[in-house]
């Protein structure tokens, strides 16, 4: 049987290795969602996606970014802690209306992470990655008031992994018909 945790001699907790390598892709992902251009992402850009949507710590922190008002540094990006951070308020649409072409390119950019996942590693490998992105694309769309895009997002991600909790959480916001509350800027 696996542990679930690894100990150091110190009796600490380690974190797991997906939520690591999330965390370190972090900035990187943050910044190929919304770097300017219009062009595709490209395969690293992809992967660090894929990668840092591996870990619920770092998509908040993803929609924590992308919904902020005004350009920020994706260098100083990190991981969500439940322990400490307060819930971002963005995750259930309240706040200060982020930028639609900001949400739009972040969203459609997560699909895109995931389409590369699917063609080069498909379903052997990084699926909790894929489903986040695909959680965190839904999240962008129901953000951006489109509801049946982001259902059918959350229902891909949902395929993927069952048990993510990003898409679950926009799927049963569009099924309730809960919609983003923006407060004008």
């Amino acid at each position: 049987m696996i542990p679930l945790t690894a100990r150091s001699d110190h009796d600490s907790a380690v974190r797991y290795p997906r939520e690591i390598a999330a965390a370190v892709t972090l900035p990187a992902a943050a910044a190929a969602l919304v770097a300017p251009g219009d062009g595709p992402l490209r395969g690293s850009a992809a992967t660090a996606v894929v990668t840092a949507c591996g870990a619920l710590a770092t998509r908040m922190a993803l929609v924590d970014f992308l919904a902020a008002p005004g350009a920020h540094d994706p260098r100083t990006l990190r991981a969500f802690d439940p322990f400490h951070d307060d819930t971002p308020p963005a995750l259930s649409g309240i706040g200060p209306r982020p930028s639609r072409s900001r949400l739009r390119t972040a969203g459609d950019r997560c699909v895109e992470a995931w389409r590369t996942w699917h063609v080069q590693d498909g379903p052997a490998d990084g699926t909790a990655g894929a489903a986040g992105a695909l959680a965190l694309a839904a999240w962008c769309a129901w953000a951006l008031g489109s509801a049946a895009r982001a259902e059918t997002r959350a229902r891909y991600a949902l395929d993927l992994r069952d048990d993510d909790a990003l898409a679950g959480l926009v799927l049963r916001s569009v099924l309730a018909d809960s919609r983003p509350t923006w407060s004008p800027r």
